[in-house]
């Protein structure tokens, strides 16, 4: 800090020489005048003092009988008055803070912090859609509109601040944590199989039970009764719930053509690019779109500069010419693609169930490979199923 408050005030280093130089340096500091960088040669003195200090040591030098002599002149001060006469410079560095005013007057970044579960692209059109963006004056942002607007937009936002620090616009989102589903007690209802299967679990949490573990049940059988009898015998009607675990048997089939068609890449590349400045885009190539036989990919980088985002972004698309090719597959690449296909759709049939046992059949006919799986698995077949009263 005492370096920067020199390098703006100005400091020289000078020489003393003298007989009694630690008078002199007795004097100067009764005089509350601070000098630092003190250091004695054979028998001279080097010393440095804030510039606007130096007249006043010349006639301390004189009482002690020390001689002194100016070595050195560092700091803004002499710089100025160095290039004074060079008129350029000046107006250069008028210039320079103007531009650099008349920049700190619009908005140049926007952080976001704290939205994991939207899409970045999503938000910045929703704040672009109310004027703000790179470019814009921070007199026309409005802050609290930027929280509302982010608020009716998102229901999982909880919390938002908009706050405007420097040239950046500074978002913190704070998502909305869902409390536990609350079990909403309706009007009665039995339980009752959606599939045929072997019950080998029950957890019946309000009704009357039908069945038993090791029972054989198909669908659409009663599982729970929603009519209770209690202690005194009178039947009251309830909304029966209840899990149901039964032992299930499914099936699935893949089949994969031997002959299809393909994409296949041509290997025609075409390029086009394009420049974002300040909420503007232009164009650097002027490719026309490519036709519909092409596919979009797309590279975006943001000019940073110490962390901090510009309003300056490079767009590269690059489209890829595809033909379509009749291919034929061998019988070993058919059967991979059909078990990749099945584990993929087993993964979406059977994610709420546990899975016990898996037989695959493999067959070929004349223009496919076949797979069929059949599966053992243990599932909740509880289906709820309103009780309708005739009047």
């Amino acid at each position: 800090m005492l370096k920067i408050i020199r390098f703006f005030w100005g400091h020289v280093v000078f020489v003393a020489r003298g007989a009694f130089p630690e008078r002199f340096l007795n004097l100067a500091a009764r005089s509350g005048i601070n000098l630092f960088e003190v250091r004695k040669i054979d028998d001279v003195l080097y010393c440095s003092a804030m510039a606007s200090e130096y007249r006043a040591l010349k006639r301390l030098a004189r009482k002690s009988g020390v001689k002194i002599r100016l070595s050195e002149k560092h700091g803004l001060p002499f710089f100025i008055w160095r290039y004074r006469h060079r008129k350029g410079l000046l107006v250069g560095s008028a210039c320079f803070w103007l531009v650099l005013h008349f920049l700190s007057l619009y908005i140049w970044s926007i952080d976001v912090r704290g939205a994991t579960a939207i899409e970045k692209a999503e938000l910045d059109n929703l704040i672009n859609s109310i004027g703000v963006s790179a470019g814009t004056l921070k007199s026309e942002i409005d802050p609290p509109i930027i929280e509302k607007t982010i608020m009716n937009q998102f229901e999982n936002i909880s919390w938002v601040s908009a706050n405007i620090k420097g040239s950046v616009l500074s978002l913190e989102l704070k998502e909305r944590i869902e409390p536990p589903g609350l079990i909403i007690d309706e009007g009665p209802c039995n339980v009752k199989s959606n599939h045929d299967g072997q019950v080998v679990r029950m957890e019946v949490y309000q009704g009357t039970p039908e069945v038993k573990c090791g029972d054989a049940v198909v669908e659409g059988q009663l599982l729970v009764s929603g009519f209770v009898e209690d202690d005194f015998g009178v039947c009251n009607l309830r909304h029966a719930e209840a899990k149901i675990f039964a032992l299930t048997k499914h099936e699935l089939k893949q089949e994969v053509a031997l002959t299809q068609l393909e994409k296949q890449p041509t290997g025609k590349i075409v390029v086009r690019k394009r420049l974002k400045l300040f909420g503007v885009e232009l164009p650097l190539t002027l490719i026309p779109t490519p036709g519909s036989d092409f596919e979009k990919s797309l590279q975006v980088d943001n000019v940073n500069i110490m962390g901090v985002s510009l309003p300056i972004t490079y767009y590269k698309e690059i489209w890829r010419q595809f033909c379509e090719v009749q291919v034929t597959l061998s019988k070993d690449e058919a059967m991979k693609r059909a078990h990749r296909a099945l584990e993929d759709e087993e993964k979406e049939r059977f994610k709420e169930m546990q899975i016990l046992s898996k037989d695959e059949n493999e067959n070929f006919t004349n223009d496919k490979a076949v797979l069929i799986a059949n599966y053992v698995c243990e599932e909740n077949i509880a289906a709820q199923e309103e009780i309708v009263l005739e009047e």
